[in-house]
């Protein structure tokens, strides 16, 4: 078997330029396994935060029960939700009207009437 001292000792040393080039491979080498390292616990650390926040995306608070009126004499269309406010399109003696109210309260946010044309 070959002895690992006859490798070095057959070798012959680099020259100054080579060996410049050396070290700026190793420091690049460094940073990129420094940069590589931060980026993989910077991951792994919001994973673990958005797992321990899944609890916190529920619904905060008691629950509400409220009333919200619609024009007399209309009839109910279409209703959409999007977070607390309610979207309730109705057809009424004046034509399609939308009607957005705050659900927790039950008060009306804004109304707009649909004409056609």
């Amino acid at each position: 078997m070959a002895d690992a001292r006859d490798d070095k000792e057959d070798e012959a040393p680099l020259d100054p330029a080579m060996e410049r080039v050396q070290q700026k491979l190793r420091k690049l080498m460094l940073v990129s396994g420094i940069t590589l390292g931060v980026g993989f616990l910077a991951v792994l650390f919001a994973v673990i935060w958005r797992v321990n926040r899944l609890d916190d995306d529920a619904p905060r608070g008691e629950a509400f029960r409220s009333t919200v009126e619609v024009p007399a004499g209309s009839t109910l269309v279409d209703t959409a939700v999007d977070g607390d406010r309610l979207a309730v399109t109705v057809d009424g003696p004046g034509g399609r009207s939308v009607h957005l109210f705050h659900m927790p309260s039950g008060r009306l946010i804004g109304s707009t009437t649909l004409l056609a044309r």
